[in-house]
């Protein structure tokens, strides 16, 4: 790894909304660090980052940094701590020199770092309003643990729905009395501890209106400093661009109750929209004023506050009623509503009021699934704006299958159990999904291979936590000259079978494999020595009560073939220990009952002419 001393900065903007400019809420824009306490360029580079977040409030920037292990000695205490999360981080930016900056994900900076190339970049981001809310929220359970709640509410349309959400614990300033470092450095700002539930995040789609709600409670290592322990919350697109990031609420925040309301165009009409103070910083206590706009003031469009504009108490909502005359064209309107407070403070939210246009989501419950919009193939849900009373085809390909995994397609959210249907676009119906079940390959193989064995059930997809029979046709079987038996069944995957019973029931909640294992020794009988008895006679099993494992003893007076089976209390044969033909002797027959559920059952011996029945009871 080598430094960066060089200044080069990298702006990656890329546009992710459905329209050129994007009027939403509120963006607090992310800044990334990666450093080191072994790192020089690092020493004297971050304070012109430290002295610039300091600038600006916490609802303007915030900020995560990732400590690295290099250069040499690469013993930074901060990337000892949590190496596999700064690693993670460190490889999605595909960093490979320090120090370096990602600003909301797409603008990489490089040092030396000044005062005013911060300042542009930022200027860059924090013009864009954000189609996402983020609202995080943090209480103390006790002294050594914590509540995390995040809320990620999307306003607008984003071009690609799919987005990563990350949550992370944060130390503020973590102050060393001397450098724990070659590079001098003592005070560290806004170091990662830990991130929730990795670094790897939450991925979800996200469409105008969707809310997602997260609840993580985690312990609080005694390292940490109280005081100084935050979280953060930020929601990122796959080409990497921060949406929005979000900590602890400092004052106040806003939440619709729709992102959009549809209309139809040629007549005059109007919606109506409640916008929310639904949560307050502990002892905020100064009353909001609302007002609104519409993004490029279009004639025609009206916003009032029916029942005044402004709250006093909280949580609660205002009412915010949108009107259009017919001859306002057909299209995607977006309201601007800002709430300030007496200290002049201010957010924003959006809504959209859609007069003759719909969003409408085209996606499938599993991800990955192919699917057919107007001729055109998707792998992952997508947003349409699309036109009220037109007409879109829609279909899917049934089954689709990955290798030992089978989506099955059942029916459209709409209801349709056809494959294609053709929608017409109306002001109620916004989403359209093809819900798939899941079907599991249960694979099952003999060894040797080509004994002529059958595996019933094998060969086939089940469906997700079904119960399915695995047995095998035979467990005495003539092959190649020699008599083989059945030995015990070898399994992989989640739920699968390794052990001596030959019929079992399997769940399948994943594909599984199973190995049926013959062998010409009959591996679960034992001789007991020379001796020949003078008569047939079967022992009672010990130990009695058993788990899992009992003894059967039984004695062969002359060269008999042998049977030796379990009933359960109805009767019902669950298991053959034994049928093959046996020289006279004592035996002893282990038998492995871990396959079965507790209960009574009988055990019968079968050889010649002589048959016996005794009881077991197997208690788990």
């Amino acid at each position: 790894m080598k430094f960066k001393f060089l200044l080069n900065l990298v702006l990656l903007i890329s546009v992710t909304c459905i329209f050129n400019t994007t009027f939403a809420g509120d963006r607090t824009v992310l800044v990334e660090r990666f450093t080191s306490s072994t790192c020089g360029p690092c020493a004297s580079n971050n304070p012109t980052v430290d002295a610039f977040m300091n600038s600006l409030t916490s609802s303007q920037i915030m900020g995560l940094s990732f400590h690295m292990n290099w250069p040499s000695p690469g013993n930074d205490p901060m990337y000892m701590y949590n190496i596999p999360d700064n690693t993670t981080r460190r490889t999605y930016y595909n960093v490979n020199a320090i120090p370096q900056l990602q600003m909301d994900g797409i603008l990489t900076l490089e040092p030396n770092y000044s005062n005013a190339q911060l300042t542009n970049a930022f200027n860059t981001r924090t013009a864009l309003l954000s189609p996402v809310t983020i609202i995080v929220r943090q209480t103390d359970i006790g002294t050594d643990s914590m509540q995390v709640l995040v809320t990620v509410y999307c306003e607008t349309a984003i071009a690609t729905p799919s987005v990563t959400m990350q949550v992370a614990i944060m130390e503020k300033l973590i102050q060393y009395p001397s450098p724990p470092g070659t590079n001098g450095e003592t005070s560290f700002h806004t170091v990662m501890r830990r991130m929730l539930p990795n670094a790897s995040g939450i991925t979800f789609d996200l469409t105008p209106g969707t809310r997602k709600d997260y609840e993580f409670r985690i312990k609080k290592d005694a390292l940490w400093n109280p005081a100084q322990i935050q979280a953060v919350a930020y929601v990122q697109t796959s080409n990497k661009e921060v949406l929005n990031s979000a900590w602890k609420l400092s004052d106040f925040c806003l939440l619709p109750n729709t992102a959009f309301k549809v209309v139809n165009s040629g007549t005059s009409q109007n919606a109506n929209y409640k916008i929310a103070v639904p949560y307050i910083a502990d002892g905020y206590n100064s009353p909001v004023t609302f007002s609104a706009s519409v993004v490029g003031n279009p004639a025609g469009v009206s916003v009032t506050f029916p029942s005044g504009n402004t709250l006093s108490n909280f949580p609660d909502s205002v009412s915010v009623n949108v009107a259009s005359t017919g001859s306002v064209p057909a299209g995607i309107y977006q309201v601007v509503i800002t709430g300030t407070n007496g200290l002049g403070k201010s957010h924003k939210v959006s809504v959209n009021y859609n007069i003759g246009r719909s969003f409408v989501n085209v996606g499938a419950n599993k991800p990955s699934l192919l699917f057919n919009v107007d001729g055109n193939a998707y792998g992952a849900s997508q947003l349409f704006t699309w036109d009220l009373n037109s007409n879109h085809n829609l279909s899917v390909t049934t089954p689709q299958v990955f290798a030992t995994t089978r989506y099955v397609f059942q029916n459209w959210s709409n209801g349709s159990t056809d494959t294609a249907q053709t929608v017409n676009i109306n002001t109620n119906i916004s989403s359209y999904v093809a819900n798939f079940k899941t079907q599991y390959k249960l694979t099952a193989n003999t060894n040797p291979a080509g004994m002529g064995v059958t595996i019933p059930s094998a060969g086939q997809f089940w469906d997700e936590n079904s119960s399915v029979s695995l047995s095998v046709s035979a467990t005495q079987v003539s092959y190649n000259g020699k008599t083989y038996y059945f030995q015990r069944w070898l399994g992989g995957g989640n739920n699968s079978y390794t052990g001596t019973n030959p019929s079992v029931s399997l769940n399948m909640t994943n594909p599984i494999n199973q190995i049926a294992i013959y062998d010409t020794i009959d591996v679960g009988i034992s001789n007991l020595g020379t001796g020949i008895p003078d008569k047939y006679n079967l022992y009672q099993n010990y130990p009695n009560p058993f788990n899992p494992t009992t003894n059967i003893k039984f004695d062969i007076p002359n060269s008999s073939f042998t049977s030796l089976k379990v009933y359960d209390i109805n009767g019902r044969e669950v298991a053959e220990l034994l049928s093959q033909n046996l020289q006279a002797g004592r035996y002893e027959y282990s038998f492995n009952a871990s396959a079965l559920s507790s209960g009574v059952y009988y055990f019968k011996l079968d050889a010649g002419e002589f048959n016996q029945i005794r009881k077991m009871i197997l208690v788990k």
